[in-house]
């Protein structure tokens, strides 16, 4: 039967059999059609609706200088034995994040652990709540400022401490450790928040160094002590370098500043304070400082910290001293987990670092913990572990890397979009522009910027801003050594007529670097020839 229907139909009227094949043809090729439709017509349409960008230099408008050390870490006197024992691989880590050429690193030690310190060469018996500053820290110290090549800020003890003691920790540090590696003793730690209830918790009423826990640190109670240990340490060395407030809460102590500029303590040559826009000691959250992800990745964390900070950092300025956050993090108080360990954290990194300098901030301390997850790294038994924020701090380094100044630039986008970006223009003359999507959209940012040849891009990536493990920069992640695994990748984009068009995806990074023109060839001149070019 199949035989003869098909002999019948094979001998039907010719007309019929094109008809048929017409119609069949015209229906696979309407089929194809819309299943090539259905996967290329939604790409296709994203791509057109995808929101654009266009970034400038802003004509005539001062180039805003780097200054030298700007990048530098802040710890705990307790943690640098830790660090010793992997003092190699930290080498690598401070090696990621510093920018050579562009003066040492700065390394800040105190913080909470500032107030538990004391310097007992004797080994007398001190509360457990205390930490000994002995002989053996300082030589242990001692071994990673050489290694490392850091200069130190030292936090000196002002709640449990006196000034006579703290004078002879001041000395004993400017005998022991590196000639020259101290630039500054910090006077205090956050005394601007300072409860006597919570130290009472803590020491349980002991009397150390013969002084009682104080009632309460006012402005006028800490200028006195300021002026206090400023005459003790003055007796030291008339010219060792002081730093203070470090004040916990700046935006809302600013008379602290302002009070203290006008005291024109001897000595003073830098302001300090501390930074971190949200706390996990937070529990409420509907509260302003409850750490999330989607409020590390708002401005209010990075670009409004900052602008807060400039009035502050003018008037410092103005009284002929520098202006630095001794600490800087995203969350206090540890961090919270699956945010200050998050993927957000390295794009607010880089993002708060730029803002910063654009504030004119002369330098900043980004404050770890060896044992809080709201640091960018941590040591294990296997080695380095790095958390997103290294990668973030690392593309902030390459960024600044070889750099001579910040450029102001104007982006235009929309509103919505919470994109930023920031130019760097080289000592080369190239450029290096970092582009921070931070946003739900995707962007195609056009660089109507100079340039004679193409540019090259290198991506911070990961699955989503709550990310934890799986963060890449330039295609590559860091090993428990400190060193990179994987090839290291990047997108050439060549420049058009208009500028270079990048595209950045949500919730990344993007470091474009031109390189500067070429140079035209040196003239040769030759005894009685004319030069040649």
């Amino acid at each position: 039967m199949q035989l003869g229907y098909a002999h019948t139909q094979r001998r039907g009227p010719l007309p019929i059999r094109r008809r048929l094949r017409a119609v069949a043809l015209a229906t696979l090729v309407a089929f194809i059609a819309l299943a090539v439709s259905g996967l290329a017509g939604p790409a296709d349409s994203d791509q057109q609706r995808v929101p654009r960008a266009t970034l400038t230099l802003t004509p005539d408008a001062a180039p805003i200088p780097i200054p030298p050390s700007y990048l530098g870490l802040s710890t705990e006197y307790w943690a640098l034995p830790l660090y010793a024992r992997h003092v190699s691989t930290f080498e690598r880590v401070l090696g990621l994040i510093h920018v050579p050429g562009d003066g040492p690193m700065i390394l800040r030690v105190g913080g909470d652990s500032a107030d538990h310190a004391f310097w007992n060469p004797g080994r007398r018996r001190l509360p457990s709540w205390a930490f000994t500053l002995s002989p053996k820290w300082t030589q242990l110290t001692t071994g990673i400022v050489h290694q490392l090549g850091v200069r130190l800020i030292i936090d000196l003890n002002l709640i449990t401490n006196s000034p006579a003691t703290a004078a002879a920790w001041a000395q004993a540090a400017v005998t022991r450790l590196p000639e020259k590696s101290i630039i500054g003793f910090e006077i205090g730690n956050e005394p601007d928040i300072y409860n006597q209830s919570s130290w009472m918790r803590v020491t349980a009423g002991d009397l150390v160094a013969g002084r009682a826990l104080p009632t309460v640190l006012t402005l006028k109670s800490y200028l006195s002590d300021f002026r206090l240990y400023a005459s003790a340490l003055h007796a030291v060395d008339s010219r060792l370098p002081l730093i203070g407030p470090a004040l916990a809460e700046p935006r809302s102590h600013w008379p602290w500043v302002r009070a203290l500029l006008a005291a024109h303590v001897p000595g003073l040559s830098m302001i300090s304070v501390h930074r971190y826009p949200y706390s996990a000691c937070s529990r409420r959250p509907r509260s302003a400082s409850f750490p999330t992800i989607a409020r590390i990745l708002s401005p209010h964390a990075s670009t409004v910290l900052a602008a807060e900070l400039a009035p502050m950092i003018a008037a410092t300025h103005r009284a002929g001293l520098r202006f630095r956050l001794t600490e800087l993090n995203s969350v206090t108080c540890g961090g919270r987990p699956r945010v200050s360990d998050a993927f957000a954290t390295a794009l607010w990194a880089p993002d708060t670092l730029f803002a910063l300098l654009r504030a004119r901030a002369d330098g900043v301390n980004l404050h770890v913990r060896a044992n809080t997850i709201n640091a960018p790294f941590a040591f294990t038994p296997r080695g380095l572990f790095a958390r997103p924020l290294l990668y973030g701090l690392i593309m902030f380094s390459r960024a600044l890397a070889d750099g001579s100044a910040l450029l102001p630039a104007q982006l235009r986008a929309t509103p919505s979009l919470n994109l930023h970006t920031w130019v760097v223009r080289t000592r080369s003359g190239g450029l290096h522009i970092l582009a921070v999507d931070k946003g739900h959209h995707p962007v195609r940012l056009l660089l109507r910027l100079a340039g004679h040849a193409s540019a090259t891009v290198e991506r911070l990536r990961a699955a989503h801003p709550s990310s934890r493990f799986d963060v890449t920069l330039a295609g590559q992640r860091l090993s428990p050594r400190g060193t990179w695994t994987g090839l290291r990748r990047s997108q050439i984009v060549r420049r058009t007529r208009r500028g270079y068009v990048v595209d950045i995806p949500r919730f990344s990074a993007a470091l474009i670097n031109i390189p500067p023109a070429p140079r035209p060839p040196v003239p040769v001149t030759l005894a009685g020839l004319e030069p040649i070019s």
